[in-house]
C-alpha cells in the first residue's frame, strides 16, 4: 500500500488487492481542493500543494480540455432539459453532482460497483467527508443559505440510503450510470450542435 504525505482530509492512495473470487481491485482515491476564485460550488481534482512546494500528482484519467460537468452546461437548451430530467429522480441530487464534479469525474465508480469490490466504501465515505467539507466552508450569506441546505439534506439522504449494508455497491453504480448517461447526452448535444 502506497500512500503519499500531504494535508489531512480525504487520502490519496493508490493499492492493488485481491477480492474474495482473486480478482484484482485496484483502488484510488485523490486529493481535492477548492476551485480558483470566480467557480463557486465545485471542487478541483488537482491535489493541494505539499511541503516541499509540489503538488500531487495528476489524476490517472486521461486528461480532457474541459471537465464533463462543464461540457455539459454548455449544452443547448434541449439537451440540458435532458440533464435535468435526469437528475430530477436521481438518488444523486445536482447539487452534489455541481459541488464534487471533478472528483466525481476523477473516480473509477464502474469499477466500484464490481461486486465484492472494496473500493465503493471508500469512495462513498470519501464522497460524504467531501461534502461535509464543502458544507464546512460555505459562508453564512444569503447566496449560500439554500446551497448549504440542499447539501445537508443530500448529505443526510445518502448516508440513510446507501450508507449501511453494503449499499455502497448501488451508489456506486448509481454514479457510473449517470456518468455514462452524461456521455450519451453530450455526444447528442455535440453531433447536433
Amino acid at each position: 500500500r502506497a500512500e503519499a504525505e500531504g494535508p489531512p482530509g480525504p487520502p490519496r492512495t493508490e493499492q492493488e488487492q485481491r477480492d474474495p473470487r482473486g480478482r484484482l481491485c485496484r483502488r484510488q482515491v485523490r486529493w481535492v481542493q477548492p476551485c480558483p476564485a470566480g467557480t463557486r460550488g465545485c471542487f478541483s481534482p488537482s491535489g493541494p500543494a505539499v511541503a516541499g512546494g509540489s503538488s500531487a500528482p495528476p489524476l490517472s484519467r486521461s486528461p480532457r480540455s474541459m471537465a464533463q460537468w462543464q461540457e455539459v452546461q454548455n449544452l443547448a437548451n434541449t439537451h440540458l432539459e435532458q440533464v435535468h430530467q435526469l437528475y430530477a429522480g436521481s438518488a444523486l441530487p445536482m447539487a452534489v453532482r455541481q459541488c464534487l464534479a471533478a472528483w466525481i469525474e476523477g473516480q473509477n465508480w464502474r469499477q466500484a460497483a464490481e461486486p465484492l469490490c472494496s473500493h465503493a466504501p471508500m469512495l462513498f465515505h470519501s464522497l460524504l467527508v467531501l461534502l461535509g467539507e464543502r458544507l464546512g466552508s460555505l459562508g453564512s450569506g444569503y447566496e449560500d443559505f439554500m446551497l448549504k441546505h440542499n447539501l445537508r439534506k443530500a448529505h443526510r439522504d445518502l448516508q440513510v440510503r446507501f450508507g449501511a449494508g453494503g449499499k455502497p455497491e448501488r451508489f456506486a453504480n448509481l454514479v457510473a450510470n449517470l456518468l455514462q448517461e452524461e456521455r450519451r447526452i453530450l455526444r447528442l448535444g455535440q453531433a447536433e450542435g
